[in-house]
């Protein structure tokens, strides 16, 4: 059996008339894009794009756990009879409510007429009787129990009593 190299210099049988190793080049696929030229402005180097700064990252959100609102039940509520917090109810927990317009407050009320520390109402349970004792905190505008024409200083809460902090007009549930 005699042998003889390709122009590539790959060994193959001599009856051969073309390679097995070579490629093909009648199955080769002609080039869909035709060679490139080069031009002399395409020679010169492309400016380089000015790297954005990437976003500083955000501090990583903490989630805090909430024990003491989830440990203390809810004991009454408050519900808003007019102004900008109309229909919506507020509830009352066991110990003591803190009422105002300072957000610090358990119950914060958007009304011009109310102080940053208004209210305060207490929950009591003494010998299984229920008490709610309301607190007026020395507010500019007091509060008013069941339309009186005197603010109060200190009352007991009994349900369905009407209760006025500054011109927010509430009612009183109590469980």
């Amino acid at each position: 059996m005699s042998t003889k190299m390709c122009p590539n210099g790959h060994v193959m049988e001599a009856s051969w008339d073309r390679c097995p190793y070579c490629p093909d080049p009648s199955r080769m696929a002609r080039p869909a894009v035709p060679p490139t030229r080069v031009s002399v402005a395409a020679a010169e180097p492309a400016p380089m794009p000015v790297p954005v700064p990437a976003p500083a990252p955000k501090p990583a959100k903490k989630t805090m756990m909430m024990v003491e609102a989830a440990k203390v039940p809810v004991v009454g509520w408050l519900v808003a009879l007019n102004g900008k917090h109309k229909g919506e109810d507020f509830k009352i927990r066991e110990g003591k409510t803190s009422i105002g317009s300072d957000a610090s407050n358990n119950i914060v009320l958007e009304d011009d007429f109310i102080s940053g520390q208004h209210a305060t109402i207490k929950f009591v349970n003494k010998d299984g009787e229920r008490i709610f004792i309301l607190t007026d905190l020395d507010s500019a505008n007091g509060t008013f129990l069941n339309d009186a024409e005197e603010p109060i200083a200190r009352e007991e809460l009994v349900d369905n009593d009407s209760v006025t902090f500054g011109q927010t007009k509430m009612k009183f549930k109590c469980l």
